[in-house]
């Protein structure tokens, strides 16, 4: 009797894991290091409060991060403060 029930155990255990890899398969896993070639070296994000608003950018293999663009309001005055848009992030202050 316990051999029986060993043996479907077995069975069930290599059961599950087929279908585990089958769903990876179909789902299209990516590993840890292809996240990162995939969407690419560098990333952009906005940001803002009532006072200004911008964007920076970051070099995802470094971690560095540098602002690209801030527009700040004072008063009734408006002004960019900063403005990398077309520059090479290496060239970025």
């Amino acid at each position: 009797m316990t051999e029986i029930l060993n043996k479907m155990r077995a069975r069930d255990l290599l059961l599950g894991f087929l279908l585990a890899v089958g769903m990876f398969v179909l789902m299209g896993y990516k590993g840890q290091d292809d996240v990162v070639l995939s969407n690419g070296r560098y990333q952009l994000a906005a940001w803002g409060d009532g006072v200004a608003h911008g964007a920076f950018v970051m070099d995802t293999l470094t971690g560095e991060t540098k602002i690209v663009y801030r527009y700040k309001n004072i008063g009734n005055d408006k002004f960019k403060e900063r403005d990398n848009l077309n520059t090479v992030f290496v060239d970025i202050k």
